[in-house]
């Protein structure tokens, strides 16, 4: 018998219930059996969960696999089980799929089980059934955007139908943590101190933890659960298929699985990783040594050498001005025990508290006086662009609109280091902080945990052959977790070809202090 493949798609989690596997691989078997074709288990490729409308033919991972097979082994043959198993873009399967095999596969034969002649995209009757199928998925999506919007719009906290987030399970339209919540909570631990994605899924994997697919842990599942704010107790929604695009935003709408301190620390930690280096690194002390000399940053350097068949591997820090280098082992070991003890002993003083207390209070003021000025400046965009609507200057107009938007993009950063101020003051006062240290320092550490004590409290250290290491520790750590200087301004946005009016406007509200 000649050989053929099949294809199934299936398009959501909720077809799972109705069997939709199984009915479109009965009908492939039989429509196959019709035709004197046979299709192995083997040659039956299934697309689960994903969408042929969102996501156009190239996109679709198992169908580009059936491509490559198909011209690899030169079978000419598939069956679907209907067109809209095939596309819901009414196009992208035509030029994505069929048209490239044809060039290769000169009598392709591409078969749905409706239909007893094969597929031609130029045929009227294919291309009519093609565009009802995207019609009709652009319906559902309209009435399911609508639907969203209406609901999120009555301000209710109750959550939209959607797939239930990892940890959680949902009781009267309630999120509330499961039993797998306290896996939620170890991987956000895991990141605060600076464990990488992909190590937090080797080592769930490793210890055999389920993952939300039932398989082993994947670095994007790690990533997906950090980025989702529903952990903090916020309900979240940006609707992008509506006309224009809208966000909602509900606070303590649900029971939050993590404290909000380890979500921000991990985005602190990202922000000293792009600063300092590497996070995983052997060079603990990397960008933080001064040549005590001539005052430039020491850099590292990998050495081996091999003796008696044997490879022996050396790392340095190294002045390339002076000519000199340091390894690292010696190093680490007079300076990691001083700064241990260091922190050991600042963070159980008062003195510490209340300088920590004393920034944060200030940087919040510091945000708080920004953010007004943002907002009055765009109160006299708004009312320069009414001005210039009423005129009829289109230029000015856009312009308006443009820094209104540029203005609008710095509150929002502002408001993200607000709420990581708020999160780092209530974990001051309720010792939760100071408690994370006491916790780890009496444990061994890992690489990771290391490097981040050393970047939250070391300022400098200033070192030379001839001279013993100085460390100078910083006064106040929060300075090198939220450098007041690093705090985004609405500086530099000036417009080109944009008129006078609006370029005084603009120099005025950039003296934001």
């Amino acid at each position: 018998m000649t050989l053929a493949f099949g294809y199934i798609r299936r398009s959501s989690y909720k077809q799972q219930e109705n069997n939709s596997v199984e009915i479109q691989r009965a009908h492939i078997l039989e429509y196959a059996r019709r035709k004197g074709l046979s299709v192995p288990e083997e040659f039956i490729i299934i697309e689960d969960v994903t969408s042929a409308y969102n996501k156009r033919a190239n996109q679709r991972k198992e169908l580009m696999r059936l491509k490559e097979m198909m011209l690899e082994t030169k079978i000419p043959t598939v069956i679907f089980y209907e067109e809209s198993r095939m596309d819901r873009t009414a196009y992208t399967f035509v030029l994505d799929f069929y048209r490239p095999l044809k060039k290769v596969i000169p009598d392709i034969l591409v078969y749905t089980t409706n239909s007893e002649n094969p597929f031609n995209p130029d045929n009227e009757q294919n291309k009519i059934a093609l565009l009802l199928y995207r019609q009709e998925s652009e319906i559902k999506s309209n009435r399911a955007v609508g639907n969203l919007i209406a609901h999120l719009e009555t301000k209710e906290k109750t959550r939209p139908g959607s797939k239930i987030p990892y940890g959680y399970k949902q009781v009267e339209k309630v999120l509330v943590p499961n039993e797998d919540a306290e896996v939620v909570t170890f991987i956000y631990y895991l990141h605060s101190w600076g464990t990488s994605m992909g190590k937090i899924a080797t080592i769930l994997t490793e210890a055999e933890i389920p993952s939300p697919s039932g398989k082993a842990w994947r670095t994007s599942t790690i990533e997906n659960i950090l980025k989702n704010p529903v952990y903090t107790g916020i309900l979240k929604w940006e609707i992008q298929k509506s006309k224009t695009q809208k966000k909602y935003e509900f606070k303590d709408s649900h029971a939050p699985i993590i404290e909000g301190l380890l979500n921000q620390l991990g985005d602190i930690n990202t922000q000293l990783q792009r600063k300092f280096g590497r996070l995983d690194t052997p060079f603990l002390f990397l960008n933080k040594l001064t040549c005590a000399d001539c005052d430039d940053k020491l850099v590292t350097q990998n050495g081996s050498t091999k003796r008696n068949g044997i490879s022996y591997q050396y790392q340095y820090y190294v002045c390339r001005n002076c000519n000199y280098k340091l390894a690292i082992d010696d190093l680490h070991e007079k300076l990691l025990p001083q700064t241990l003890k260091y922190v050991q002993s600042l963070i159980t003083t008062e003195t510490m508290k209340t300088t920590a207390e004393s920034y944060l209070s200030e940087f919040q003021q510091t945000l708080k006086k920004n953010i007004a000025n943002l907002e009055n400046s765009i109160d006299k965009a708004r009312s320069k662009g009414c001005i210039a609507k009423e005129q009829g200057d289109i230029e000015l107009e856009e312009a308006a609109a443009f820094l209104e938007l540029k203005y609008k993009s710095s509150i929002d950063n502002l408001v993200y280091y607000s709420n990581i101020v708020d999160e780092l003051k209530g974990a001051l006062y309720s010792s939760a902080f100071i408690h994370r240290f006491n916790h780890l320092l009496d444990t061994s550490l890992a690489i990771t945990e290391k490097r981040l004590i050393i970047l939250y409290f070391v300022d400098d250290i200033l070192i030379s052959p001839e001279k013993p290491p100085r460390l100078i520790f910083c006064e106040n750590l929060f300075e090198q977790m939220l450098p007041m200087d690093k705090l985004p301004k609405q500086i530099g946005n000036r417009l080109d070809k944009q008129p006078n009016n609006i370029s005084e406007l603009e120099t005025q509200e950039n003296n934001i202090s």
